[in-house]
């Protein structure tokens, strides 16, 4: 059951997102519909890309938390090593780290997305994960809210950003275990919550983006400006990210 469930809906979406970054290096053309009549408007140099593959596995919650009592959301343990793919314990998924993909479900999409809701957070968390899990024999966790909450908390002053594992990169591991229960706990924090609080300030800084990019993309914004050719300043305010659109906002 468990084998012919994850051939289903982790191992074909892994083989699909493979598929979809050789499409976007060979530099063919997308788009923004099934019809391909919207082009992405956006120009996309395959060469210098950063390519991040993220699959979503829906149907495991329930089944999770049936399967162990200490399973706290229901989320899929995830372990990243060199490995064929070959067959694993049930909700326990084994990603190559030679070519990792992300892979989120039902419960954890959601959060991953709403705390890491610029590009550059969200970029800077996936390049940080790929560098963990290349850097050590296995990076393993128990869900990705897990590895998201231990990611938050671990700031590395010397450096100025958020790490996985430990911040001297001399110290001597070779591997990464993050354990249940570590996004559960940090939501329980002052940090986490006065966060949370400060953050809701430049929420307006978000709005007027997603604003400006539908209005271009409907044809409707004003001027002869195009936003998604070159840069502007939408093109920079997109780079910033959380903690720069708070100090940004509160000037303002």
């Amino acid at each position: 059951m468990w084998d012919r469930w994850k051939r289903n809906v982790i191992d074909r979406q892994v083989k699909t997102a493979h598929g979809a970054e050789r499409y976007l290096r060979s530099g063919r053309p997308i788009f923004l519909d099934a019809k391909r009549t919207a082009s992405f408007p956006l120009a996309i140099n395959a060469g210098k890309s950063v390519i991040h593959k993220i699959i979503v596995a829906h149907g495991a919650k329930e089944a999770c938390e049936r399967a162990s009592p200490d399973n706290i959301y229901g989320s899929l343990a995830i372990a990243y090593t060199e490995t064929d793919g070959g067959p694993t314990e049930p909700f326990h998924i084994e990603i190559d780290s030679r070519n990792p993909v992300h892979i989120l479900d039902s419960h954890n999409m959601p959060i991953v997305l709403g705390e890491l809701d610029t590009v550059g957070d969200l970029s800077a968390y996936l390049d940080e994960k790929a560098r963990a899990a290349s850097a050590f024999d296995y990076l393993a966790y128990c869900g990705e809210e897990d590895l998201l909450g231990h990611y938050l908390l671990n700031y590395d002053e010397a450096n100025k950003r958020n790490v996985i594992g430990p911040k001297n990169e001399n110290e001597a591991v070779n591997g990464i275990m993050i354990g249940e229960g570590e996004w559960h706990d940090f939501i329980q924090t002052d940090l986490y919550k006065n966060t949370t609080k400060v953050n809701r300030v430049s929420y307006f800084w978000d709005q007027l983006i997603q604003r400006t990019c539908q209005n271009s993309l409907d044809g409707t914004l004003g001027g002869n400006s195009n936003i998604f050719r070159g840069e502007s300043a939408i093109y920079e305010m997109v780079k910033e990210p959380r903690l720069c659109a708070v100090a940004l906002q509160r000037r303002c």
